[in-house]
């Protein structure tokens, strides 16, 4: 199945909605068989980097709930309860003295101070779900890799043990030529080890598969189904794979210009950019005042004369016209922020560009070593039958017979990495241009 960057958003939107429990972690469930798709899921709502990203992202949007705030009117209000005396006052000079009072402040102009926050935040939002979207993508492309080699070590597997039998088909059939006198202790002695170093590589496979899933579930976040699931697996032989292969996504023009148009790490540079230019604004702005309209009401509970109920209304203007060179400091930061937001731009694009055409040549290379491996599987296939053929009519010896059973065991084994080593380069190339689902 070809699996695509859309697919990687869509399932992010999914996970950020979506209630973080599923049925696939119910222990419950006896060992269900679990395909990529359910691994992609998994390792969305699961892996710790989704959580600190998705984090991110509600941590800028509350500082953008912060910077318009600034827009909105500030009410305070106040209370207090306590005894007042005041000499010189008649007829009585001593009283409790309860009072409550309200204000009011609305900001008027700030020469753009407010409006540069409120842009500076927003674009960090989304700087931050860019962000999200790489940690995702990069995630996705481990799942897959880490996915393929588990299939990758069950086809190891499968073809170890068919080299078991093999062996010992081959040594059963020596000791039976042995005790009829046709072939020498020898072949039975050498058959033997044969079948004990395939049962060795069948143990270190077994384990190698082993290694496989704890990676696996590493990158998901956890062990499915505790663990007790199955891999989802085409009945396909390897020598059916070079009729498996999925075609490369575009040439190396179309993925560059894709992945310069797609990529959420050129995205988010870019939207690091806009803020840094909003920071700017933000800073220059303090070269000039602050002007906002301010109200109050102050209600006074006692028989004091002096003290009556009050109201203020007015406008205000805050002018720090000098501040020890504090606010030139702040510009010439902000100035520098911007260039250096602006080269990280330029170096997330001459990464993409050597991503994109690093995993371009290393699928092409892969893909054509698959047929070139599924060739070899071919002949040492039938050199492995032909030698059969002259060992059981006595023109053959063991050596050839072994040598042509290690030299089919190895190039299936090649294939079978091959083979995924080229699905691992089309996820890595996915990874590098952010490929859109086709229509």
């Amino acid at each position: 199945m070809h699996h695509t960057f859309r697919f990687l958003l869509t399932l992010i939107f999914l996970v950020v909605i979506a209630n973080p429990a599923d049925g696939l972690c119910d222990e419950s469930a006896a060992s269900p068989e679990l395909g990529l798709d359910d691994f992609l899921e998994l390792a969305l709502q699961n892996n710790p980097g989704i959580t600190t990203a998705r984090n991110q992202v509600w941590a800028a949007e509350g500082i953008s709930t912060q910077a318009v705030s600034d827009y909105l009117p500030h009410l305070t209000a106040t209370g207090e309860a306590g005894r007042t005396h005041i000499n010189g006052l008649l007829p009585t000079d001593e009283d409790n003295v309860f009072s409550g009072g309200i204000s009011a402040n609305q900001l008027i102009y700030d020469f753009g101070k407010t409006n540069g926050l409120i842009s500076a935040s927003r674009h960090e939002t989304e700087a931050a779900i860019a962000f999200l979207n790489t940690v995702g993508s990069d995630i996705v492309n481990q799942v897959k890799a880490a996915y393929y080699d588990v299939l990758a070590k069950h086809y190891l597997i499968m073809i170890a043990n068919d080299q078991v039998s093999s062996y010992t088909m081959h040594y059963n059939r020596a000791l039976e030529y042995y005790k009829a006198g046709i072939k020498s202790k020898i072949d039975v002695t050498n058959a033997h080890v044969e079948l004990s170093k395939s049962n060795l590589l069948l143990l270190q496979s077994q384990f190698a598969l082993k290694s496989s899933r704890v990676a696996l579930h590493r990158v998901v976040g956890l062990a499915p189904a505790g663990g007790r699931y199955h891999i989802q697996m085409a009945d396909t032989d390897p020598t059916d794979f070079r009729n498996l292969l999925s075609p490369i996504p575009g040439t190396l023009k179309e993925l560059l210009e894709q992945a310069a148009s797609q990529r959420p790490d050129i995205s988010r540079a870019q939207k690091k950019i806009d803020a840094a230019r909003s920071t700017l604004n933000v800073a220059e702005s303090g070269y000039w005042p602050d002007i906002d309209a301010r109200s109050s009401y102050n209600a006074y509970d006692t028989d004091l004369a002096g003290l009556n109920d009050q109201w203020h209304v007015g406008v205000g203007l805050v002018w720090e016209f000098f501040s020890g060179f504090r606010t030139n400091g702040e510009v010439t930061e902000a100035k520098s922020n911007l260039r250096s937001t602006q080269a990280q731009l330029r170096e997330a694009e001459l990464k993409a560009i050597q991503e994109v055409t690093d995993s371009f040549h290393l699928a092409e290379e892969k893909r054509d070593s698959v047929f070139l491996a599924d060739k070899i599987t071919r002949l040492a296939k039938e050199n492995l039958e032909l030698a059969d053929e002259r060992y059981k009519t006595g023109l053959g010896d063991v050596i050839e017979f072994n040598d042509a059973q290690l030299r089919f065991t190895v190039a299936k084994s090649d294939l079978v990495t091959t083979y995924f080593d080229y699905q691992t380069a089309l996820a890595n190339l996915e990874r590098a241009t952010a490929v859109p689902e086709p229509a």
